[in-house]
């Protein structure tokens, strides 16, 4: 029943249900923990005389892994604050806690659907709606929240690369990797400012193809122009995007720190963003099976041990994936999200 009412709700306000949690869609996380498996078995295999992983687990501290918590939850807040700052340019107030399910709720379907994060912008786009937003102002908090989410991409990763040539530890993987990953920096941001600025003309029907991109292009037709043009909100969203990626680093700094393995924030805050580019290169659902390694071949650059990298990287992804997931599908079912099919 709930589905329907929200089904009404988006007609009306010209945002439709987001696609739905799909049973079909579950082989799709099979490669990445196939790859995630191989990967266990090569380091748990390999001769060492380091500490064994589940000793690791067994010796975490406590303290160290709370501090670890507070931050990701610091991540949710500050996504939270930049949506907050875009509704008060249209003069709407939201409690920022409000705000944060709503992050919650964008990670989770952003990970069981793979839409391009379009699925994602959906269920922002419709909360926001609900607590008061006009279609544009709805729009104009996702497009600017994508905009500032690649600008500091592009400012963070530049800053990674420039760290890693001072150190003479750039590989041929690495450039591969950020070459890639440029070109959709540089895609992305200005197909998204060309299809605002060609407001009167109706999305083509190859939109049709993805579900609910031709309805996110529409509400995207109805952002206030001043939004987009407006340098200081655009400054303070990217702030607050590199905000987010700061406080992951300082995470996987916890979480080293929790295993006993100290590591600067620099060394952590690159081994995160590395990973993260080859998460996305991957195109694997959560990006289970390609960030793990990624991100302990990283920490082992900068003289992490193996099995304290992979220990310290699996808390971390308890903490960003595993832990958040299920919180954030419960509030997407307790919404009213269009609930999975058998298949």
């Amino acid at each position: 029943m709930r589905t329907d009412v929200a089904g009404e709700l988006d007609t009306k306000e010209g945002l439709p249900a987001p696609p739905p949690l799909t049973g079909r869609k579950r082989w799709r996380w099979v490669p990445g923990f196939l790859l995630l498996a191989a990967f266990f078995v090569f380091v748990l295999t390999r001769p060492s005389e380091e500490r064994k992983l589940g000793q690791l687990f067994l010796h975490a501290q406590p303290a160290w892994l709370l501090v670890a918590l507070v931050l990701q939850a610091g991540t949710y807040l500050s996504t939270a604050f930049l949506w907050k700052r875009v509704l008060m340019r249209t003069g709407i107030h939201t409690p920022v806690l409000a705000l944060a399910r709503l992050a919650l709720m964008k990670l989770a379907f952003d990970q069981l659907v793979p839409s391009g994060g379009i699925g994602g912008s959906l269920v922002v786009a419709r909360g926001l709606r609900k607590r008061g937003a006009s279609s544009g102002a709805a729009a104009a908090s996702v497009l600017v929240a994508t905009l500032s989410l690649y600008a500091a991409q592009a400012i963070a990763l530049g800053a990674s690369m420039l760290f890693l040539w001072s150190r003479h530890q750039v590989t041929d993987l690495m450039r591969w990797l950020v070459t890639a990953f440029a070109i959709v920096l540089a895609i992305v941001p200005v197909a998204l400012l060309l299809l605002t600025r060609h407001r009167s003309r109706p999305p083509g029907p190859w939109t049709r193809r993805v579900p609910g991109l031709e309805a996110l292009l529409r509400a995207l037709s109805e952002v206030p122009p001043g939004l987009l043009r407006n340098p200081r909100l655009l400054a303070e969203a990217t702030l607050c995007t590199l905000t987010v990626f700061i406080l992951d680093g300082a995470t996987l700094v916890a979480t080293l720190r929790a295993i006993g393995e100290p590591l600067a924030l620099e060394g952590a805050l690159v081994s995160y963003l590395l990973a993260s580019v080859a998460e996305t290169v991957s195109i694997l659902p959560g990006g289970v099976g390609t960030f793990e390694p990624a991100a302990v071949g990283m920490l082992s650059v900068f003289g992490v041990p193996v099995e304290a990298a992979l220990a310290g990287v699996l808390l971390l992804r308890g903490f960003t994936l595993w832990l958040p997931l299920p919180a954030g599908l419960f509030l997407l079912r307790w919404n009213g999200t269009p609930k999975q099919q058998p298949g």
